[in-house]
């Protein structure tokens, strides 16, 4: 670092955020240094150490804090970032561990810094160093191993490791693993640290199916182990969920539609607005010819059988009642409906998990690794969620967030809610043209930002909004939906009307 000297004055001139070394100085410069120091201008923080005083003691507490790596190379020479603080990226309340061969069981004290001296050897293959503070930092295996055994202050623990690990496998694969492991072989002696080693690839080897010995602690290094990690992320926002519905006083809507003609009709119209909102687009009079006449657009054999596919689940059994089983059947049920429904259109791999993250606008959903872990353990919440519009609800939301397939996320989701519905006696849940932008707003909002009120308010709006119709005219049913605007597009000309004109129904 330099240090400028004006030669006019007989104080050192120094800004504001530099760190002064005696070590680095000549004689004459030191003694200009006593002299500002005496007069108040600069503060010693450390023997041999000085910083300008100009801002107060914040402000030299934050200029000690900013250059800490050149003040450690300075006082700890040979010195390693290691343990809690290479594990974290950080210092824990301003103080840094290092590890050192013979400064141990000291800790240097400074304004606003410290640092915690641990036993340990010097610099070792792949450690990083820090400029040319002679200073280095942790390699990630040596920081693996340093932190194994119990919490500590300057030890994470092994769950923590485990939780590195998992992020790790996730991101790089088993290839990064079996390297880390490897490199920890090399280290494990001169560290001190063989039985760290021991447990490191006992994890290791439970994370890449090599052996069992029962090392894992934690629940998402056990799914891993077994193939099946899970986003840990998504596991806390459908806990969240499941928190607020358990709460949540929401109105029963019994299905009065009868089995029959009504019935039909009512999934006809439940699989025209779920493929319409989702892209796959025709007159509600085309969509009529397909599913009740069926005759398919010849100009569009997919689309029509998109369509058709939405219907049948609608409303044939078991699919329209009976909701994929919690736990490790959920997934496999629903590749089953996927298949089912998407069967024209291999491009979209129907029943397939999807091989590729992906994305709605700036949201990612769930990695493909990450799918099946995340629907076992997310469809076990649900069974704690009260039964009926509470629990199909989050199942909706279940399937939305994870996202597993390459194409037809939305209608499977709406597909499982109805069947929830369905199977405990309620009016079905149908989201129309112009309300479904206001009910993606709603959606996006908890899964952005972690707020469920306006999403679960937004379905149990359209319960009552659905219940108004007789199903049982087709004819009637379709021109009373024109009237309610539900086909239009465009929420700000058009506003989601009752049967009777009135605005929809308060909440």
């Amino acid at each position: 670092m330099t240090i400028t000297f004006v030669k006019k004055t007989a104080t050192p001139k120094t800004a504001p955020q530099d760190v002064i070394f005696l070590s680095r100085l000549s004689a004459a410069e030191r003694r200009k240094v006593h002299r500002s120091a005496a007069a108040g201008e600069l503060t010693r923080v450390y023997k041999g150490v000085y910083v300008s005083n100009e801002g107060g003691q914040a402000e030299v507490e934050r200029r000690v804090r900013a250059q800490w790596v050149d003040i450690a190379g300075m006082l700890i020479p040979g010195g390693v970032v290691s343990h809690i603080s290479a594990f974290r990226g950080q210092s824990q309340d301003h103080i840094w561990t290092v590890s050192h061969p013979s400064l141990v069981r000291k800790k240097l004290e400074l304004p606003g810094l410290a640092f915690q001296l641990v036993e340990g050897p010097g610099p070792l293959p792949g450690d990083m160093p820090l400029s040319q503070s002679g200073l280095h930092w942790s390699s990630p295996a040596r920081m693996l191993l340093e932190n194994l055994g119990r919490k500590a202050p300057r030890r994470v623990g092994q769950e923590e490791v485990e939780k590195w690990l998992i992020e790790r496998l996730n991101a790089s694969g088993e290839k990064f693993l079996n390297e880390l492991r490897d490199k920890a072989a090399s280290l494990a002696e001169p560290l001190g640290m063989k039985e760290q080693l021991e447990t490191l690839r006992s994890m290791i080897g439970e994370f890449l199916g090599t052996h069992e010995k029962g090392e894992l602690k934690t629940t998402d290094g056990i799914l891993v182990s077994k193939g099946k990690p899970v986003d840990r992320d998504r596991i806390e926002r459908f806990d969240l969920l499941a928190g607020y519905l358990r709460g949540a006083a929401l109105r029963r809507i019994e299905d009065g539609v009868p089995a029959g003609v009504a019935r039909h009709n009512r999934a006809f119209i439940e699989s025209y607005f779920s493929n319409y909102v989702e892209g796959t687009k025709f007159s509600i009079e085309e969509a009529r010819d397909i599913v009740i006449n069926n005759k398919v657009v010849t100009t569009r054999p997919k689309d029509s059988h998109d369509i058709l596919g939405v219907y049948q689940l609608a409303v044939e059994a078991p699919y329209r009642h009976s909701p994929p089983v919690s736990g490790e059947e959920f997934l496999p049920a629903l590749q089953e409906w996927h298949a089912k429904m998407l069967h024209a259109r291999p491009e979209a791999s129907p029943g397939n998990i999807k091989t590729q993250t992906n994305y709605a606008g700036t949201t990612q959903f769930v990695s493909p690794a990450q799918v099946r872990g995340t629907f076992e353990e997310g469809s076990r919440i649900a069974m704690s969620v009260p039964e009926g519009i509470a629990r199909a609800v989050f199942y909706l939301f279940l399937v939305a967030e994870i996202h597993p397939f390459v194409d037809g996320n939305g209608r499977v989701s709406r597909l499982v809610m109805n069947a929830e519905l369905s199977r405990t006696g309620l009016h079905r849940i149908i989201v129309p043209t112009l309300f479904h932008p206001q009910f993606v707003d709603c959606l996006r909002k908890l899964t952005r930002d972690n707020e469920p009120a306006d999403f679960v308010r937004s379905l149990a709006k359209m319960a009552r909004w659905c219940a108004q119709f007789d199903y049982s005219n087709l004819d009637e049913v379709i021109e009373s939906l024109k009237k309610t605007n539900a086909m239009e597009e465009s929420p700000t000309q058009f506003q989601l009307r009752n049967i009777d004109g009135t605005h929809t129904l308060a909440e």
